[in-house]
């Protein structure tokens, strides 16, 4: 598996996987590709990075991240599903480890309801550290 960090020619194929992302994790987001194309472009001018990762000159996912005092926060971790149970998220995420985050705390959000990303998580190494809540009866 290759990785290689985001240039502002792969913004509109990181908007894309990004829409996969929301509709795969059940996210209320309901903005379209030009929104995330947008809101993605204005991400990486302020901040954060992104990395794909590829094998064999197919995308086979991407991360979005960045450097908060004292860890790394991991906004975005997707696999496309043609890649996925086959431990390329395993191998795309130590990649990104070994290659930008290494010896950093990471940090992630993970949707409650999101069962196989929960999974993923714990089985590389992420423990439970808390629970945002909100109120959605108002």
């Amino acid at each position: 598996m290759d990785i290689h960090r985001v240039t502002v020619s792969d913004i509109a194929i990181l908007a894309k996987l990004n829409h996969q992302l929301i509709k795969d994790e059940g996210h209320r987001n309901p903005m379209s590709v030009d929104e995330l194309e947008k809101r993605m472009s204005s991400w990486l001018s302020s901040g954060y990075f992104a990395a794909l990762f590829s094998e064999l000159d197919e995308i086979v996912g991407y991360t979005l991240w960045r450097q908060d005092e004292g860890f790394i926060y991991i906004r975005q971790f997707f696999i496309t599903p043609d890649f996925r149970g086959k431990g390329n998220g395993k191998k795309a995420f130590y990649l990104s480890r070994d290659q930008f985050w290494s010896g950093q705390k990471l940090r992630l959000d993970v949707l409650i309801n999101n069962h196989r990303g929960l999974e993923f998580w714990h089985t590389v190494g992420f423990g439970d550290y808390c629970i945002t809540m909100e109120n959605t009866s108002l």
